[in-house]
Protein backbone atom coordinates (compact mmCIF):
# COMPACT_ATOMS: atom_id res chain seq x y z
CA UNK A 1 0.00 0.00 0.00
CA UNK A 2 1.24 3.49 -0.92
CA UNK A 3 1.12 4.89 2.62
CA UNK A 4 2.98 1.93 4.10
CA UNK A 5 5.66 2.24 1.43
CA UNK A 6 6.11 6.02 1.29
CA UNK A 7 5.29 7.24 4.81
CA UNK A 8 7.59 5.72 7.45
CA UNK A 9 6.61 4.12 10.70
CA UNK A 10 7.41 5.82 13.98
CA UNK A 11 10.93 4.83 15.04
CA UNK A 12 11.84 4.65 18.74
CA UNK A 13 8.29 5.52 19.90
CA UNK A 14 7.72 7.16 23.26
CA UNK A 15 5.71 5.15 25.77
CA UNK A 16 4.71 8.26 27.72
CA UNK A 17 3.37 9.94 24.59
CA UNK A 18 1.71 6.69 23.46
CA UNK A 19 3.22 6.91 19.99
CA UNK A 20 1.87 4.19 17.72
CA UNK A 21 2.00 4.20 13.92
CA UNK A 22 -1.53 4.18 12.49
CA UNK A 23 -1.86 1.24 10.06
CA UNK A 24 -2.57 2.41 6.52
CA UNK A 25 -5.80 0.42 6.39
CA UNK A 26 -7.19 2.31 9.38
CA UNK A 27 -6.07 5.64 7.91
CA UNK A 28 -8.13 4.90 4.79
CA UNK A 29 -11.09 3.62 6.84
CA UNK A 30 -11.16 6.85 8.84
CA UNK A 31 -10.75 9.19 5.88
CA UNK A 32 -13.41 7.35 3.89
CA UNK A 33 -16.01 8.70 6.35
CA UNK A 34 -15.71 12.40 5.41
CA UNK A 35 -14.78 11.44 1.84
CA UNK A 36 -18.13 9.67 1.30
CA UNK A 37 -19.95 12.72 2.65
CA UNK A 38 -18.12 15.09 0.30
CA UNK A 39 -16.43 16.87 3.20
CA UNK A 40 -12.81 16.34 2.13
CA UNK A 41 -12.82 18.06 -1.24
CA UNK A 42 -11.16 21.45 -0.78
CA UNK A 43 -11.27 21.10 3.00
CA UNK A 44 -8.96 22.32 5.74
CA UNK A 45 -8.01 19.19 7.68
CA UNK A 46 -6.22 18.74 11.01
CA UNK A 47 -4.38 15.63 12.19
CA UNK A 48 -3.77 15.89 15.95
CA UNK A 49 -0.99 13.70 17.31
CA UNK A 50 0.15 13.17 13.74
CA UNK A 51 3.31 11.14 14.14
CA UNK A 52 4.81 10.80 10.66
CA UNK A 53 1.75 12.40 9.05
CA UNK A 54 0.07 9.39 7.46
CA UNK A 55 -3.42 10.81 8.00
CA UNK A 56 -2.49 14.36 6.98
CA UNK A 57 -0.76 13.26 3.78
CA UNK A 58 -3.53 10.84 2.83
CA UNK A 59 -6.14 13.58 3.28
CA UNK A 60 -4.31 15.71 0.71
CA UNK A 61 -4.12 12.79 -1.71
CA UNK A 62 -7.89 12.43 -1.32
CA UNK A 63 -8.72 16.05 -2.11
CA UNK A 64 -8.13 18.24 0.94
CA UNK A 65 -6.88 21.76 0.18
CA UNK A 66 -4.58 21.88 3.20
CA UNK A 67 -3.73 19.68 6.12
CA UNK A 68 -2.22 20.75 9.42
CA UNK A 69 -0.34 18.01 11.27
CA UNK A 70 0.31 18.64 14.96
CA UNK A 71 2.68 16.62 17.13
CA UNK A 72 4.69 17.47 20.23
CA UNK A 73 7.61 15.41 18.91
CA UNK A 74 9.39 17.77 16.54
CA UNK A 75 11.57 15.01 15.08
CA UNK A 76 8.62 13.99 12.89
CA UNK A 77 8.68 17.25 10.96
CA UNK A 78 11.47 16.20 8.62
CA UNK A 79 9.90 12.80 7.88
CA UNK A 80 6.54 14.43 7.16
CA UNK A 81 8.07 16.97 4.78
CA UNK A 82 10.08 14.31 2.95
CA UNK A 83 7.08 12.00 2.48
CA UNK A 84 4.83 14.85 1.36
CA UNK A 85 7.40 15.90 -1.23
CA UNK A 86 7.79 12.36 -2.58
CA UNK A 87 4.02 12.06 -2.93
CA UNK A 88 3.59 15.49 -4.52
CA UNK A 89 1.52 17.11 -1.77
CA UNK A 90 4.07 19.31 -0.01
CA UNK A 91 2.08 22.34 -1.20
CA UNK A 92 -0.71 21.53 1.25
CA UNK A 93 1.04 20.16 4.34
CA UNK A 94 1.96 22.17 7.42
CA UNK A 95 3.64 20.40 10.33
CA UNK A 96 3.44 22.16 13.70
CA UNK A 97 5.46 20.96 16.70
CA UNK A 98 3.23 21.82 19.66
CA UNK A 99 1.50 20.38 22.70
CA UNK A 100 -2.23 19.88 22.32
CA UNK A 101 -3.97 22.49 24.43
CA UNK A 102 -1.32 25.13 23.86
CA UNK A 103 -1.69 28.07 21.51
CA UNK A 104 -1.24 26.48 18.09
CA UNK A 105 -0.98 29.39 15.66
CA UNK A 106 -2.79 28.12 12.55
CA UNK A 107 -5.52 26.33 14.52
CA UNK A 108 -8.42 28.55 15.52
CA UNK A 109 -12.04 27.74 16.28
CA UNK A 110 -13.90 27.58 13.00
CA UNK A 111 -10.75 27.43 10.84
CA UNK A 112 -10.79 23.64 10.38
CA UNK A 113 -13.45 21.72 8.47
CA UNK A 114 -12.48 18.14 9.31
CA UNK A 115 -10.33 16.54 12.02
CA UNK A 116 -9.11 12.98 11.58
CA UNK A 117 -6.84 11.64 14.31
CA UNK A 118 -5.39 8.73 16.20
CA UNK A 119 -4.97 10.33 19.64
CA UNK A 120 -3.34 8.67 22.69
CA UNK A 121 -5.60 6.07 24.26
CA UNK A 122 -5.01 7.38 27.79
CA UNK A 123 -3.39 4.14 28.97
CA UNK A 124 0.03 5.47 29.98
CA UNK A 125 -0.97 9.08 30.57
CA UNK A 126 -4.39 9.15 32.18
CA UNK A 127 -6.75 11.63 30.56
CA UNK A 128 -4.71 12.08 27.38
CA UNK A 129 -7.59 10.79 25.24
CA UNK A 130 -9.98 13.28 26.83
CA UNK A 131 -7.48 16.12 26.34
CA UNK A 132 -7.24 15.45 22.60
CA UNK A 133 -10.98 15.00 22.12
CA UNK A 134 -11.83 18.19 24.01
CA UNK A 135 -9.27 20.19 22.05
CA UNK A 136 -10.60 18.83 18.76
CA UNK A 137 -14.18 19.72 19.64
CA UNK A 138 -13.04 23.17 20.74
CA UNK A 139 -11.95 23.83 17.15
CA UNK A 140 -15.62 23.46 16.13
CA UNK A 141 -14.91 21.34 13.06
CA UNK A 142 -17.93 20.05 11.15
CA UNK A 143 -16.63 16.49 11.40
CA UNK A 144 -14.24 14.65 13.71
CA UNK A 145 -13.19 11.07 13.09
CA UNK A 146 -11.03 9.41 15.73
CA UNK A 147 -9.61 6.10 16.85
CA UNK A 148 -10.38 5.37 20.49
CA UNK A 149 -9.62 2.39 22.68
CA UNK A 150 -12.52 -0.07 22.71
CA UNK A 151 -14.60 -0.18 25.86
CA UNK A 152 -14.87 3.59 26.32
CA UNK A 153 -17.83 4.44 24.08
CA UNK A 154 -20.11 5.58 26.90
CA UNK A 155 -17.46 7.99 28.13
CA UNK A 156 -16.81 9.42 24.66
CA UNK A 157 -20.54 9.71 23.93
CA UNK A 158 -21.14 11.73 27.11
CA UNK A 159 -18.11 13.91 26.39
CA UNK A 160 -19.26 14.59 22.82
CA UNK A 161 -22.80 15.46 23.94
CA UNK A 162 -21.48 17.88 26.56
CA UNK A 163 -19.59 19.75 23.81
CA UNK A 164 -22.48 19.94 21.34
CA UNK A 165 -21.52 16.95 19.20
CA UNK A 166 -23.26 13.69 18.45
CA UNK A 167 -21.21 10.49 18.33
CA UNK A 168 -21.65 7.71 15.80
CA UNK A 169 -19.91 4.37 16.42
CA UNK A 170 -18.53 3.09 13.10
CA UNK A 171 -16.98 -0.21 14.10
CA UNK A 172 -14.30 -2.09 16.01
CA UNK A 173 -10.96 -2.97 14.45
CA UNK A 174 -7.74 -4.75 15.33
CA UNK A 175 -4.81 -2.39 15.83
CA UNK A 176 -1.49 -4.19 15.41
CA UNK A 177 1.44 -2.79 17.38
CA UNK A 178 4.86 -4.25 16.51
CA UNK A 179 7.18 -4.71 19.49
CA UNK A 180 9.08 -1.44 19.91
CA UNK A 181 8.98 -0.63 23.63
CA UNK A 182 10.61 -2.30 26.67
CA UNK A 183 7.29 -3.55 28.10
CA UNK A 184 6.33 -5.38 24.87
CA UNK A 185 6.58 -9.13 25.42
CA UNK A 186 5.33 -10.41 22.05
CA UNK A 187 6.50 -9.65 18.51
CA UNK A 188 3.16 -8.05 17.64
CA UNK A 189 0.51 -6.88 20.09
CA UNK A 190 -3.12 -6.77 18.97
CA UNK A 191 -5.54 -4.37 20.63
CA UNK A 192 -9.14 -3.47 19.88
CA UNK A 193 -9.96 0.07 18.77
CA UNK A 194 -13.18 1.80 17.74
CA UNK A 195 -13.61 4.31 14.94
CA UNK A 196 -16.00 7.04 16.04
CA UNK A 197 -17.47 9.95 14.11
CA UNK A 198 -18.44 13.17 15.86
CA UNK A 199 -20.67 15.66 14.10
CA UNK A 200 -21.81 19.03 15.39
CA UNK A 201 -25.36 18.82 16.66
Amino acid sequence: MLLEREVPRIEAPSQGLEQYTTPAELVIDMLSVPLRKGLLDGAAVADLGSGTCRIAIASLLLGAARSIAVDFDQRFGEACAYSAQRLGVSWGLLFVAAWIGSDIGPLRAGSIDVIVMNPPFGVWRRGADREFMEYAMGLKAKEIVALVKSGNLDFHTRLATSRGYSLNFLGTHDFLIPAAMPHHRSRVRRIKVDIVELTRA
